[in-house]
């Protein structure tokens, strides 16, 4: 199947939920701001969100400028990191509404790492499968010390939330996705690598 029509597909569904999620944020009850600040973990939770949607996209993009042809093994894996990512404005409501609460933290953190595990698996299959482009460029293998820092990073995070605040679990997940999104340039520093990204 050719890759065009597929990444058009996931295109749309990042759209509308981006779209949906800033839909849910609430007017302040007061026009002031002491009433925006006590909004101020809704627009946080919605940023982190933004961050991990846009990631995505961005790095399907990268991902799909390279890879033309993809099979059934590539749509499956996808799908399933399609129903996972539209969970996300869901959360992202729930945790916004009770960021003291260690259930929704808990959830939307599991959330998040499930996404980026969920997404590496996808990029590995997608390049795995695609005989018509071989290409070294896309060997997924040069995130592994990137993903151990946000894995770290979501750890020590989702354990102050369990033992002292929730609320540690959202930062975690903003500082994952701050690292997430490094330049190439400290990715190939992080594993001594010499090879260009895509």
């Amino acid at each position: 199947m050719d890759s065009g029509r597929f990444e058009t597909f996931i295109d749309a569904i990042l759209a509308i939920m981006m779209t949906v999620m800033v839909l849910k944020i609430p007017q302040p009850e007061t026009l002031s701001l002491s009433g925006i600040m006590d909004l101020s973990v809704v627009y946080l939770s919605y940023l982190i969100s933004f961050i991990i949607i846009a990631s995505i996209w961005n790095s399907h993009r990268k991902l799909f400028d390279k890879i033309k042809k993809i099979d059934n093994y590539v749509i499956a894996i996808y799908m399933v990191l399609t129903f996972i990512i539209t969970l996300v404005p869901y959360f992202t409501y729930w945790v916004s509404g009770n960021p003291y609460s260690l259930a929704p933290e808990i959830c939307y953190g599991s959330l998040f790492i499930l996404t980026n595990v969920l997404y590496l698996l996808a990029s590995h299959i997608a390049v795995k499968h695609d005989k018509f482009n071989k290409n070294s460029n896309l060997d997924s293998s040069r995130y592994v010390n990137l993903n151990l820092i946000i894995y770290t990073i979501f750890i020590i995070g989702f354990l102050i939330g369990i033992y002292i605040n929730p609320i540690a679990i959202l930062i975690s997940c903003l500082l994952s996705a701050i690292v997430w999104n490094l330049p190439l340039k400290i990715i190939n520093i992080l594993d001594n690598s010499d090879t260009h990204g895509y």
